[in-house]
């Protein structure tokens, strides 16, 4: 008989790390929940101040329990991630942000299920009472669908900020983390592409306190790049895979066309395409040998 791992979070067996970029207006809130929680009482947790300008550092020294580490210029939201899992000593490691979203029982909850269940990892899915930016709907629906198109199959919640690790799981992939925006997305893909034992567990999101840093046209195409390269890494062959199948299929539809309507042989221009896209897919399998040899690595 399996038994189930008795959820242990009073122990400083959980790091919680916290991003902070000029977070005095919701710091102090943030850190008072967690500190006051009881359930948490023995949990590390980590303050990775990344550059900020404003009063962040002094508010965050207020409370001696909390650890900080500080960038002395902004990295962005990756690095500070990185910086995090590098310092955190605990078995598991929950990411929690400093603006005031999330709740302290949702931080609970994904930590009990991937301690309980010795989970690889565990994502906060924001249900439909959560708060969201009308401003971001359409961007956040463009990424949605790319990022379902990448990884292959529907994702509820592909960049939630609050989601748990096995610290030996995630410190695997620090160096594909980006420096900026879109750690959570990646990670998210890389759970699922790994084949990691995961589950999703229902989170309500606040509205944040203070300004988000997020610039929505900027860090949009670059999560677009991101994911690009995220699906040239692992999955080449069906990229240049596919892009050689059509030009052939294209060459050979429109040559053997023009050859029978037009009578004057098989078109250079046909047989060009048909070139390109036979280079194009044997491009996709040299890139996948490639990959492979990466992926070997992170086993």
């Amino acid at each position: 008989m399996i038994h189930a791992i008795e959820p242990k979070l009073d122990s400083p067996d959980v790091s919680i790390i916290i991003p902070a970029y000029n977070e005095e207006k919701g710091i102090v809130a943030v850190l008072t929940e967690l500190c006051n929680e009881p359930s948490l009482k023995e949990s590390e947790i980590i303050v990775v101040d990344d550059g900020s300008s404003d009063e962040t550092i002094q508010k965050v020294r207020l409370f001696p329990r909390v650890r900080l580490i500080r960038h002395l210029i902004n990295k962005g939201y990756g690095a500070s991630i990185s910086s995090g899992v590098k310092a955190a000593t605990g078995t598991y490691i929950l990411w929690f942000d400093a603006d005031g979203q999330h709740r302290v029982e949702d931080l609970v909850n994904v930590a009990q299920t991937l301690i309980s269940k010795d989970l690889d990892y565990c994502i906060g899915i924001r249900e439909a009472g959560s708060y969201q930016d009308s401003n971001r709907k359409l961007g956040k629906f463009i990424l949605k669908g790319t990022v379902r198109l990448v990884a292959g199959r529907p994702i509820n919640d592909f960049n939630s900020g609050l989601r748990g690790f096995k610290r030996e799981v995630i410190k695997r992939y620090l160096h594909l983390l980006p420096r900026r925006f879109g750690a959570s997305t990646v990670t998210t893909l890389l759970m699922l592409e790994r084949t990691y034992v995961g589950e999703e567990v229902p989170i309500l999101v606040r509205q944040r306190i203070g300004k988000s840093s997020v610039r929505m046209l900027q860090d949009g195409f670059a999560t677009l790049l991101l994911l690009l390269r995220f699906f040239l890494l692992f999955k080449p062959i069906k990229f240049f895979g596919g892009v050689g199948i059509v030009l052939i299929l294209f060459g050979s539809g429109y040559g053997f066309f023009a050859a029978l309507t037009r009578h004057r042989g098989f078109p250079v221009f046909a047989a060009l395409v048909i070139i390109l896209g036979l280079q194009a897919f044997f491009f996709g399998l040299l890139c996948d040998q490639v990959s492979s040899l990466r992926k070997e690595r992170l086993d």
